[in-house]
């Protein structure tokens, strides 16, 4: 993996950062497309063009944020279970001193370590997912930790999880939505109805404490988002996704983030520079929200 650091901006000692992109090259459980080891990588070399101005808020947040871009997480050939362990170590000293993480997957299956860790510091934290899938099986093609179980694992931490802009899920997780507390979810078709979108909307504004934010990509729709792992049509818009991610930043803390399923299509550049500008614009909603 090449050594970019995200933005193309001087990468500071880990120890002295505030904010740390954290790639994380993983694919173990994919079960359609693959390439999600190459997402990490792709979306820092595309990052490199991102413009560093931010033409909403009339700012630079790169020069605001005191950003590191650590070295990757490669994988455990002894299986899912150690890759999470060995992410949760990595991370939970960071957690502990108050640096944000915004890590880069690789597949979903990440973020079960992610948000465990964040959970020592945060006991009352609400997961926030955008996902094209429920990912609420409680096993898949044998495994607990495959990509398609990870937020079952997460919901079954203790903690309130909303999912935005569903739109496939099998019998065993349509059973399992209608009964289940702690639990929200708005579907894809939903958030395109206006009625629907502000009740979404309206929900996020009144979610209480820190939040984690959970971006798997194919929850663009692939029309603007076609290198995913597993591609659904129907989802949201790339400003639908900015704004949720703004509302969140309004409200309260947004605590730490990750960014997964990307699978680099070759020749067509558009999915890794869309998420390296979402990520950029993620953190700029988050900082700018923190300095008032």
């Amino acid at each position: 993996m090449a050594n970019f650091s995200f933005l193309d901006v001087r990468s500071l000692p880990v120890k002295e950062a505030e904010t740390v992109i954290l790639p994380i090259p993983y694919e173990a459980t994919v079960t359609y497309g693959g390439g999600t080891r190459e997402g990490p990588e792709a979306i820092l070399a595309a990052s490199r063009q991102v413009e560093l101005w931010d033409e909403e808020y009339n700012w630079d947040p790169s020069q605001a944020i005191k950003l590191a871009t650590a070295l990757p997480v490669f994988p455990e050939a002894s299986g899912p279970q150690a890759m999470l362990d060995k992410i949760r170590r990595l991370v939970q000293p960071w957690i502990s001193q108050g640096k944000f993480i915004a890590a880069l997957g690789g597949e979903h299956t990440i973020t079960t370590a992610l948000v465990q860790a964040a959970q020592t510091r945060y006991p009352d934290l609400t997961t926030v997912a955008l996902d094209a899938h429920a990912d609420l099986r409680d096993t898949y093609d044998g495994s607990k930790l495959s990509h398609a179980c990870v937020l079952r694992r997460i919901y079954e931490l203790g903690r309130p999880l909303t999912l935005l802009g569903t739109r496939a899920y099998s019998k065993e997780e349509a059973d399992l939505i209608w009964v289940v507390p702690r639990f929200k979810m708005f579907k894809a078709k939903e958030l395109h109805a206006p009625e629907g979108w502000q009740t979404a909307l309206d929900h996020l504004k009144a979610i209480p404490g820190p939040v984690y934010l959970s971006i798997d990509l194919d929850a663009l729709d692939p029309s603007i988002m076609p290198g995913v792992g597993t591609p659904e049509p129907g989802g949201l818009t790339y400003y639908q996704a900015l704004t949720i991610i703004e509302t969140l930043a309004k409200r309260g803390p947004i605590i730490g983030l990750d960014l997964v399923e990307l699978a680099p299509i070759p020749g067509n550049r558009v999915s890794e520079f869309t998420a390296a500008r979402l990520l950029y614009k993620a953190l700029g909603y988050i900082y700018h929200s923190r300095m008032k």
